[in-house]
């Protein structure tokens, strides 16, 4: 019998910013990218930056983070991950009180005490955002969990996630409709620079 043969696995991790401009450029031609990213090589330059800075593979980071109102967040699921991966983290455990309608997360990190979120229907009503058309209306037992789970990881990791906030928060936030053309401006500029480089 033939013996399976192992060998390292292939990377298109950047090593610097020429390499960096060129995958973004590839990647936004892909249509395996999230749409918010097809076709912007300057958020995907900042969003593999970014997922760098958190650990994060490129291709996490593009699967991963979402800028949300212009501000960059992590899926539920992926803020987790990261918080797990850092050495302090001990352990979290989730559930869910049927009678009080509230999802409760346990956080622990080493040498430190427990500390648990609950996030009522009762905190999401006064929100607004009990019964709002979405998630909240198809799922709301999971956006409770992602909003407990959201506020106990921010709470006792913001060393590791340095401000970063879920998804699933960053959505219900107003809109901001400050204009943005100094934002669009750059962003313009830095796919032209992109362009260039090509």
């Amino acid at each position: 019998m033939a013996q399976l043969t192992t060998q390292s696995t292939f990377s298109l991790a950047p090593n610097n910013l020429q390499e960096a401009m060129q995958y973004a450029e590839i990647m936004s031609k892909s249509t395996i990218v999230p749409k918010n990213y097809q076709g912007k090589t300057g958020d995907i330059l900042v969003a593999v930056q970014m997922g760098s800075e958190l650990g994060l593979k490129p291709i996490q980071s593009l699967q991963s983070i979402a800028v949300i109102n212009g501000r960059p967040s992590v899926y539920g699921d992926g803020l987790l991950a990261l918080v797990q991966a850092h050495t302090s983290f001990e352990d979290i455990q989730e559930s869910f009180d049927e009678q009080a309608n509230a999802a409760i997360c346990i956080i622990k990190r080493k040498n430190q005490s427990s500390y648990t979120v609950k996030y009522t229907k009762e905190d999401a009503e006064k929100a607004g955002l009990w019964g709002k058309m979405g998630p909240w209306k198809q799922y709301p037992k999971r956006m409770l969990q992602m909003r407990a789970r959201g506020f106990a990881l921010r709470d006792k990791f913001a060393d590791v996630l340095g401000g970063l906030i879920i998804v699933e928060e960053a959505r219900d936030y107003p809109v901001d409709v400050t204009p943005q053309t100094q934002t669009k401006d750059l962003s313009s500029k830095l796919d032209n620079v992109l362009l260039k480089q090509t």
